[in-house]
């Protein structure tokens, strides 16, 4: 998906079965959950590599949050705010949570790094999502789930995993990360979901 030229009713097609995915997995409720523990602090809600905001989408109509997106490429149309601006150096829309939501493994480990400090200097709370790289979920995928797909979202869907940074990696990335930081940290939670189908790292800075 990086890589190939693809028509704009292709890349259309990707997102929507990219977000239909995530509802499968449990990607999206996983996020929704994660938001509802300290739902009476939040009144906004940052998407960092949000696509076309289809994830937004949900926070906003079953939480009455208030959204914005953030992307390196935004599309050229969404039913909510997106701006254009690099998560790792740019500074970032103002937001009492930033989610992040399978993107962690398209980043470098500095680059993560840089992401996760960067989100603290206008955010109190990062949840982020990520893939684990391991042969169970991998082999789960190209079993059920990869033949149900369109051959650009099977490719990257497998191409991802392998990609993606296993849990002590993680661990490693974000402890290096705010051991570096600039603001005091409140609270760090990393979870990993059963067969290793995802993990989430929930960081809390001091005000």
């Amino acid at each position: 998906m990086e890589t190939e030229d693809i028509s704009q009713e292709e890349l259309t097609q990707v997102y929507c079965q990219l977000q239909m995915v995530n509802r499968w997995l449990g990607n999206t409720n996983a996020v929704l959950r994660s938001l509802r523990r300290d739902q009476p602090s939040i009144q906004r809600v940052l998407d960092i590599g949000c696509g076309r905001g289809g994830l937004l989408l949900e926070i906003r109509k079953r939480l009455d949050l208030d959204v914005i997106g953030l992307d390196l490429r935004p599309a050229p149309w969404s039913a909510v705010p997106i701006v254009s601006g690099d998560a790792i150096n740019d500074q970032l829309p103002d937001a009492d949570v930033a989610v992040c939501v399978l993107m962690a493994h398209h980043l470098s480990e500095a680059e993560l790094a840089g992401l996760i400090r960067n989100v603290s200097r206008t955010c109190l709370r990062f949840i982020l999502l990520d893939l684990v790289r391991h042969p169970v979920p991998l082999a789960l995928f190209q079993v059920f789930v990869a033949p149900f797909l369109g051959r650009i979202n099977a490719l990257d869907g497998a191409t991802s995993i392998r990609r993606a940074y296993t849990v002590s990696e993680m661990r490693g990335i974000v402890a290096g990360a705010l051991r570096t930081g600039d603001k005091p940290v409140k609270s760090v939670r990393h979870t990993v979901a059963p067969l290793w189908m995802r993990q989430i790292v929930d960081i809390s800075w001091q005000p």
